[in-house]
């Protein structure tokens, strides 16, 4: 079984900053606690049993808590998809999902009265995903 790389600080930062570069926006600033917080919680253990095992448990992680977190005063769900992505791109997978349908599920779990659960976010995520094919 391949090691999990997992996203530092450095790594959820620079993703909330691309989203603003990409799609525009203001950056406002971040919770440096909140953020601090969403590195450690994929990599949880308690008596040496994972909180969330497996890449697509921990994928959803990031995905669910970065969205409702608010640890960015704007920009929280293209974060959130970004590190998503990033965490999937190191652990060799990456989205198979359109444009439309990342835009609309990340909706659809920033809403409190649509948000999915985060088993249902695993299993969307691991329906949604390919091996990353890596090209010069």
């Amino acid at each position: 079984m391949q090691e999990i790389i997992y996203l530092d600080k450095e790594d959820i930062l620079l993703a909330h900053h691309s989203g603003f570069e990409q799609f525009g926006g203001t950056i406002y600033g971040f919770d440096d606690s909140c953020v601090e917080k969403r590195v450690i919680e994929p990599q949880t253990a308690y008596w040496g049993t994972e909180q969330y095992p497996g890449l697509f448990k921990k994928a959803a992680v990031y995905m669910y808590r970065i969205t409702i977190s608010h640890c960015f005063n704007d920009g929280n769900k293209r974060a959130a998809f970004l590190c998503t992505d990033l965490f999937l791109r190191y652990n060799g997978y990456q989205f198979s999902a359109t444009t439309d349908e990342l835009y609309d599920f990340c909706l659809k779990i920033a809403n409190h009265e649509t948000r999915p659960t985060l088993d249902y976010i695993e299993e969307w995520i691991q329906s949604h995903t390919i091996p990353f094919e890596f090209s010069y």
